[in-house]
C-alpha cells in the first residue's frame, strides 16, 4: 500500500480521537420521575405503603371483601393499608370499611382525586362502596 498524506492521516486521527471521546464520555440521562400513585383511570386504589408506594389494589366497582370479592387484594389479609387514591371518574367518593360487607369501622370517605396517607400504621381494610 501507498504512504498516507499527512493530510489524511490527519483527519484519520481527529476522527478516531472523536470516535474514543463519544465512546469513554458518560452518557448524560436523566430518568423521568416515576409517579408512585399508579392507579387505573376510574379505580380506587389501596396500596402497602405511604405515599402510593408497593404494589396497589384496585377497584373500579364496589367490593364487600377484598378478600374473596371482585378483585382480591392478596396483601390486604397481613398488610395494613397506609395509602390510598381515589381516581374514579364519577365524582363519587369512597367510602372504606374494616370489615366485610361494608361493617365495622367507616374509616375514611375518600373525595374523587384525593391521594390520602392513612394515620399511624395504617389500618387494615377489608371492604369499600363508591358512596359515603
Amino acid at each position: 500500500m501507498g504512504q498516507l498524506t499527512r493530510r489524511t492521516r490527519t483527519v484519520i486521527g481527529l476522527a478516531a480521537a472523536a470516535l474514543v471521546g463519544t465512546l469513554a464520555a458518560p452518557a448524560s440521562v436523566t430518568a423521568a420521575p416515576v409517579d408512585p400513585w399508579t392507579c387505573t383511570p376510574g379505580a380506587f386504589c389501596a396500596y402497602p405503603q405511604d405515599n402510593g408506594k408497593g404494589s396497589p389494589c384496585g377497584w373500579q366497582i364496589d367490593d364487600p371483601d377484598w378478600r374473596s370479592g371482585s378483585s382480591v387484594c392478596g396483601w390486604s389479609k397481613r398488610t395494613r393499608v397506609q395509602s390510598v387514591f381515589n381516581n374514579g371518574t364519577s365524582g363519587a367518593p369512597v367510602s372504606i370499611w374494616t370489615k366485610a360487607g361494608m361493617k365495622g369501622t367507616k374509616v375514611l370517605c375518600v373525595r374523587k382525586g384525593q391521594k390520602l396517607n392513612l394515620k399511624g400504621a395504617g389500618t387494615f381494610i377489608r371492604s369499600h362502596t363508591w358512596k359515603c
